[in-house]
């Protein structure tokens, strides 16, 4: 018996958990950036944003909707809030990428036995 199944179970939950993870941030992040623009429903946005199973979700729309509303600068709190989401963000996708290429090269190799 390979390995390659036990690989990719793993791997496939650690990439999973990356995009949850991802998704939370960046709901947060455009919920903090709609609410300092003024835009009306915040969450809304937010949500609207996240990407879905078939493409980007609305995130190219909220990014051309947002230029008409001027943003109020951040207050200390809110930035490093924001900052704070941002790393996070950053390592999400990291932990993302982490688990879709040995997922990746697993699928590839089990293919290749069978």
């Amino acid at each position: 018996m390979t390995t390659y199944p036990v690989i990719m179970a793993i791997a496939g939950a650690v990439a999973i958990m990356g995009s949850v993870f991802l998704s939370y941030n960046l709901y947060q992040m455009i919920a903090m950036d709609a609410e300092a623009r003024g835009m009306p429903r915040p969450r809304l946005w937010a949500f609207m944003s996240l990407p879905n199973g078939n493409g980007a979700g609305a995130l190219p729309v909220y990014l051309v909707v947002r230029r008409k509303h001027t943003r109020r600068p951040f207050n200390h709190k809110e930035q490093e809030a924001y900052k704070g989401y941002k790393k996070k963000a950053k390592l999400s996708l990291l932990i993302l990428l982490i688990g879709m290429f040995p997922l990746i090269f697993a699928v590839i190799h089990y293919l290749a036995l069978s």
